[in-house]
């Protein structure tokens, strides 16, 4: 949940809705400047639910300002601990307030000075070409901001931040995508028109999709059904126009229709159309929302029906005429919309009071890593057979890397295969059971036989066969401990390999290093080729090929094959580790494993990193 409010929250944050009480808090003002085409009139500073506002002097086409934010934080952890981070760069916090400022004020605010520029004086744009055809107000140069247009703004930005987490970054989201639609439009207007509906879309709710009547169905799809249903009786008609108005309605196109509906107060046609060209008309608005979704969707051929001069340049008209449609909305008409519904969402949903939440996954600026799995493999009081293949996959990878010389890490695995003694036996036979037996014995190998304990050594003994059987646990276990090679058929290769290969299609497959999947098509590529099964052998080489695209030792492996000349003598061992400062050739089975004392330097990391 956090992860996916990343960014989104900063206003939020910085309003203090999450913070708990009497913990102090780390303040840090951030100052920058904002471009516009605005000049903003009111005593400096003028004072914001976050943030301020300092105007300059100048008169331009264009004018500057200043805007301060206060990142706050609260300097300590739910777990009492005094947090590491004390503040963000305050970008987002000065973004997030020049989009809330564009979208109501209708006057473009940003921090990057030449984009600002270009929309607003149009740099060099023919007559009727520019911006400001597209977005009346938006970029038309030397406007102003009155003291009630600053109230309008406090009380928009009060209601948007007493909104739930979910309803705040979704408003967020719609108010960003369609700000920076207006800003790319010049350069790609069938872009930001899809980009507006998108950002409408965002908002829609299933609870307002309303019913359709039959006679208000589209019309292409009424007439198939109609033909259909020509020698139906009428009740069963009935019925099958009754199932296909219930479909329609839970379609999105439908969800997004009657959300945009619902929403448009009588304000939409009165107030708010004062001073517009040629408004949308209510009657009309139904059918121009459908082919504007049409338009988002890519549905039909509605992109090559439109001619450019009919839906972009109309010198800021609301709707356009189109002979095949009669009307539609254009992209100023498409921005007023949605600044209405988006204000209607506001004003209707549910405020929330300040409460106290752990906010810090959502701040900004924090980036996600893998650890590498030495740091985690070792971990033990959360084994689980759902985690047993990553865990696997995981000692594999940090066995071949400390076998290579790549790191010097340790990680001790003997409370862990603790843990695997008392889980395994529990386990149904399969891949999770197998894996855990593949984890033990592997790590085994590298401890010397008179340091095992007697409960590992019994269990070696009891489960160990589970590896016999032809699999990708048991030819891991093979690989990595310089036991010979498995003796299976060359049936039971192909089997073995074929099998892992379509699970790695699917998207739960058990991971393993992508280094052993390719070998393991390659022995099976090796045992069928030995057996004169070429067709089939040049298919699994192919197959390790995939596992480890434009491999160089691969792929003159494969040429080889494809050639007839079949090298059975692959060098595994380099392939695999490298050369290890001279010493490729000196790991054998049963030397010391990695350092039972490194346990500590992965920390409190965890096995999703």
């Amino acid at each position: 949940m956090a992860r996916q409010l990343r960014g989104q929250l900063m206003l939020q944050i910085a309003a203090g809705r999450f913070f708990r009480p009497d913990v102090p808090l780390n303040e840090t003002e951030h100052r920058y400047t904002v471009y516009s085409n605005a000049c903003f009139v009111g005593e400096p500073p003028i004072a914001l639910p976050v943030g301020e506002v300092i105007a300059s002097t100048e008169m331009g086409l264009t004018s500057s300002a200043m805007i301060a934010v206060v990142d706050r934080l609260e300097r300590q952890r739910p777990d009492g601990t005094d947090d590491f981070m004390i503040s963000t760069g305050g970008t987002d916090l000065v973004d997030d307030l020049a989009y809330l400022m564009t979208f109501v004020l209708n006057r473009t605010v940003s921090r990057n000075h030449d984009q600002t520029r270009r929309l607003v004086t149009g740099d060099g744009t023919p007559r009727g070409r520019s911006a400001n055809d597209l977005f009346p107000g938006l970029f038309e140069p030397r406007q102003t901001v009155l003291p009630d247009q600053w109230d309008d703004l406090r009380r928009f930005m009060n209601d948007v931040l007493s909104l739930s987490r979910d309803d705040f970054a979704r408003v967020m989201r719609a108010i960003r995508k369609a700000v920076d639609a207006t800003r790319r439009a010049l350069d790609d207007p069938t872009g930001a028109y899809t980009d507006l509906v998108a950002a409408l879309e965002s908002i829609s709710d299933d609870e307002l999709s309303t019913p359709l009547t039959w006679d208000r169905f589209d019309g292409s799809k009424r007439k198939l059904v109609d033909a259909a249903l020509v020698d139906v009786d009428q009740e069963a008609a009935d019925k099958v126009r009754t199932a296909v108005l219930k479909a329609e309605r839970a379609g999105s196109k439908r969800r997004f229709i009657s959300s945009a509906l619902a929403r448009l107060s009588p304000g939409y046609y009165r107030d708010g159309a004062v001073g517009t060209v040629r408004p949308p008309r209510g009657p009309d608005i139904e059918r121009m929302l459908s082919i504007a979704y049409d338009i988002r969707s890519r549905r039909s051929h509605i992109l090559e029906d439109l001619g450019e001069g009919v839906w972009l340049f109309t010198d800021g008209a609301e709707t356009a005429y189109e002979p095949n449609f009669e009307r539609v909305l254009t992209l100023a008409g498409l921005w007023r919309l949605i600044r209405h519904v988006v204000r209607r969402y506001v004003t209707d949903a549910e405020k929330i009071a300040p409460a106290p939440w752990d906010y810090r996954g959502t701040l900004s600026g924090i980036v996600e890593m893998q650890l590498a799995p030495q740091y985690w493999i070792w971990q033990t009081g959360g084994l689980t057979a759902e985690a047993a293949a990553r865990r696997l996959d995981g000692f594999s990878e940090a066995l071949i890397g400390w076998i290579g010389g790549h790191h010097s890490d340790g990680f001790p695995l003997d409370q862990l295969c603790q843990e695997i003694e008392g889980l395994a036996p529990k386990l149904p036979d399969g891949e999770a059971k197998t894996a855990l037996i593949a984890i033990h014995v592997l790590w085994h190998a590298w401890v010397d036989p008179e340091d095992r304990r007697p409960e590992a050594a019994a269990f070696i003994n009891q489960y160990r066969a589970v590896l016999e059987t032809p699999s990708p646990s048991a030819f891991t276990v093979s690989l990595l401990s310089n036991d010979p090679m498995p003796i299976w058929s060359a049936d039971d290769w192909a089997a073995m390999a074929q099998a892992r290969n379509d699970a790695r299609y699917s998207k739960n497959h058990a991971p393993l290093p992508a280094i052993i999947d390719a070998l393991i098509q390659l022995h099976a590529a090796d045992e069928l080729e030995a057996t004169g099964r070429h067709e089939e052998a040049v298919m699994f080489a192919a197959n390790a090929v995939a596992e480890l695209p434009g491999n160089e030792a691969l792929l003159a492996w494969e040429a080889r094959l494809l050639a007839g000349n079949h090298d059975p003598n692959f060098d595994v061992h380099a392939f695999l580790f490298g050369e290890r400062k001279g010493e490729a050739d000196n790991v054998p089975s049963g030397h010391e494993p990695p350092d039972e004392s490194a346990t500590e330097q992965g920390g409190a990391a965890s096995e999703e990193g």
